[in-house]
């Protein structure tokens, strides 16, 4: 980051200097909640703030929730990077056989529907169980954020998560899909 900043203009430092400060803790436990391993949280916000570098004079500093949102997507994406750079250097020191190479392309076209059905399933639901679903996994709040959020009580919230993430799993049931 340090290098990036380098080469900047004062005032995209100091976004990035705000940017840092403001949100790197959340961005950090998203990262951490993926990875599940501290060293690799760090190295995904590092990369997170090294892509954010390259987008600063795009970024509204206004719109606080959009802001979260974009920042906590790029923690977690690049914290599923540093996931599957980990498990390339482990596979290839255990170097299996040659497989099927189109077996993989199975895995993601049935990740992918998965997703979109999920979408789906939590556009159409009531917005009590989406709106704490959609912060707490989405936007990376934990419960006791969600619940000032929403102005509800905490264990409200947790009750609204089990059963909106139970009626998403009945409805991909009902979908054909297994677990």
């Amino acid at each position: 980051i340090l290098f990036t900043a380098g080469t900047m203009p004062y005032s995209d430092k100091e976004k990035l200097k705000i940017l840092y400060d403001t949100y790197s803790t959340r961005m950090f436990s998203a990262a951490k909640r993926i990875t599940k391993n501290t060293a690799d949280a760090e190295d995904a916000v590092q990369n997170a703030f090294v892509s954010i570098s390259g987008h600063l004079p795009k970024i509204d500093m206004l719109d606080e929730d959009a802001l979260k949102g974009y920042l906590l997507t790029i923690a977690k994406n690049e914290a599923v990077n540093v996931l599957r750079q980990s498990e390339k250097a482990e596979s290839l020191d255990e170097a299996p056989p040659a497989s099927d190479p189109f077996a993989d392309v199975d895995a993601r076209v049935w990740s992918r529907e998965v997703y979109e059905k999920i979408i789906s399933i939590l556009r159409a639901m009531d917005d009590r169980y989406r709106a704490p679903l959609y912060l707490t996994c989405v936007m990376g709040y934990t419960v006791k954020e969600t619940a000032s959020q929403l102005h509800r009580n905490e264990q409200t919230v947790k009750g609204q998560i089990v059963r909106g993430k139970k009626m998403i799993i009945s409805q991909l049931k009902e979908a054909g899909y297994e677990f």
